[in-house]
């Protein structure tokens, strides 16, 4: 005969092996963009973004990121964006871009710190999507405002 905890734990296993992932296991669409301004090119290659849950997701719980990759957020349309670094341990830089690909703005972002209140940081202009990078990647590779990005 088989006992209610028996019965408990074989549901829980089948639970397990059929409830759909986390959010901590969260897949996105890769691409590749290109990065050009006054005569430099970069291509990154990035993990896409652009749902609500992925965008929710973003690069939390992860310990690091490939020195030339990053996340790129798409949205639908143009609005002012809001980020903030929770369970983000890896120091960031984003630059909000326009519907035409331009980079209006840079900022750096340094990892949350458990134990104090999360920032939340808003691009000045409205903006179409946002490219997130290892803190000081556009600066070592020469890009700045004005440049140019595009999904590749």
């Amino acid at each position: 005969m088989v006992s209610r905890t028996g019965i408990l734990c074989a549901v829980m296993l089948v639970w397990a092996l059929l409830a759909p992932p986390s959010a901590a296991a969260q897949t996105f669409e890769s691409g590749v963009v290109r990065i050009t301004q006054e005569g430099r090119e970069a291509v990154l290659p990035v993990e896409i973004a652009s749902t609500a849950k992925a965008r929710a997701q973003g690069l939390m719980n992860r310990e690091r990121l490939a020195e030339n990759a990053g996340m790129l957020f798409v949205y639908q349309g143009d609005a002012r964006r809001f980020f903030w670094m929770k369970n983000t341990r890896i120091p960031l830089s984003l630059a909000f871009i326009d519907k035409s690909g331009e980079v209006l703005e840079i900022i750096h972002l340094q990892p949350h710190r458990p134990g104090t209140r999360i920032p939340s940081y808003r691009s000045r202009n409205k903006v179409r999507q946002v490219l997130e990078v290892n803190q000081g990647w556009f600066l070592r590779n020469g890009f700045g405002l004005g440049a140019r990005v595009s999904l590749e």
